[in-house]
């Protein structure tokens, strides 16, 4: 009789921790990029302010959206990597990789790095692509046609 009992308890026990961890287990999956964000957008704002011709080593950095990645340059580097969006209006770039060229007058090319990496939100309003993170906006994009 305490043998059965204790096969009882042993399988409960195991049974338990089986299901708690199952339950501790769900996965959030990633939506669909919505279309209108699948565009190329080039930045015409860093952290509230116009980026000019001396901020950036070649060009103005762009961003090419996909359905589940990205590319684009910093204006000296290409980068690309993977989006995830939790839902409405949140996206995350995440596994972003770049290249490691020296950009001498890229003044901005961290800045820019940084804020892309800590991206949760955006929203798309006359062309115009803005993120932001959860300390507020920063970075406008247009649409490149």
């Amino acid at each position: 009789m305490k043998r059965i009992l204790m096969l009882f308890i042993a399988l409960s026990l195991a049974y338990s921790c089986k299901s708690t961890k199952d339950g501790n287990s769900t996965s959030v999956n990633s939506k669909t990029i919505e279309k209108k964000l699948q565009q190329t957008w080039t930045l015409e704002e860093l952290n509230g302010k116009k980026i000019g011709s001396v901020d950036f080593q070649k060009s103005v950095p762009n961003i090419e959206v996909k359905s589940s990645t990205f590319r684009g340059s910093t204006g000296c580097n290409t980068i690309n990597g993977n989006l995830f969006s939790k839902g409405s209006k949140e996206i995350q770039f995440l596994n972003l990789t770049s290249e490691t060229k020296k950009c001498p007058t890229a003044k901005k090319e961290e800045e820019f790095l940084k804020l892309l990496k800590t991206t949760t939100n955006y929203s798309i309003d006359n062309e115009r692509l803005s993120l932001s993170n959860q300390f507020g906006p920063t970075m406008v994009f247009k649409k490149v046609n």
